[in-house]
């Protein structure tokens, strides 16, 4: 003990990292999708199939991959930049979505023997997210503001500004189907229905939502990502407080 007075922390030390290195590693890890050159930047599953996802890399790359399989069964180069959304159709089959950088969306049937898009929709600004109304043939871009498309139209149908900043993600509720959310970098979460012709609600945080996503079963209730390294989740109805507050990452 004299020559090694640390001997009993610093072994305490050991076996606490040997613990915590075992239980991250506990997880079981089941496979890696490789294949795309460049970060991926979005990712989204197909509705009617549980083994297919569709992933957009920075490169402009969209692959659609085969989960039981675990190889990629499309791939197309799509974007002139990086892809910053990806979504599918559940109303269509094998039908998918995709925006990004260059101002873009564009609709793929990987079906189709070429590969060019079905159909191409051209925006004033970059986008930076989208996704699929429920049951219409409607799907929701963000960007400089929210756009409310149709897929017959050349145009937005519905375009949603509060304030200057730009909307990074956008979220269609599944069960009120009109109802769709928001999260921007000036710290907002804004809510929208399409029937109305300016934003329902806003909520503004002390730090940036990175995500948000609706409750399955509660149409009124979502859950937001934040960067102080929490979810809080909302009532749509009383947004001045949070429901929940859900802790336990040590980062954003």
């Amino acid at each position: 003990p004299n020559l090694h007075p640390f001997e009993k922390a610093r072994e305490y030390t050991r076996a606490l990292n040997a613990v915590k290195l075992e239980r991250l590693f506990a997880k079981p890890f089941v496979d890696a999708l490789s294949g795309h050159v460049d970060g991926v930047y979005c990712m989204a599953k197909y509705p009617l199939k549980l083994t297919t996802i569709i992933s957009g890399s920075g490169d402009g790359e969209l692959r659609i991959w085969n989960l039981s399989e675990r190889t990629a069964i499309w791939k197309v180069s799509g974007h002139k930049g990086i892809v910053k959304g990806v979504c599918c159709s559940p109303t269509k089959s094998n039908f998918y979505y995709s925006c990004g950088t260059d101002k873009t969306v564009k609709i793929w049937n990987p079906d189709e023997l070429n590969d060019e898009p079905i159909n191409t929709f051209i925006g004033k600004f970059a986008f930076s997210a989208i996704d699929h109304h429920r049951s219409d043939l409607i799907f929701a871009t963000s960007g400089s503001q929210v756009d409310i498309w149709d897929e017959n139209r050349s145009s937005p149908i519905k375009s949603f500004t509060w304030g200057t900043d730009t909307i990074h993600t956008v979220k269609f509720n599944q069960i009120e189907s009109n109802i769709l959310g928001s999260c921007g970098t000036d710290r907002s979460i804004t809510l929208y229905d399409l029937r109305m012709n300016s934003p329902l609600a806003k909520l503004i945080l002390q730090m940036k939502t990175n995500a948000i996503s609706w409750n399955p079963m509660e149409a009124f209730n979502f859950t937001a990502a934040n960067e102080d390294h929490n979810c809080y989740t909302f009532d749509m109805r009383k947004m001045d407080c949070a429901l929940n507050v859900l802790k336990g990452h040590v980062s954003a």
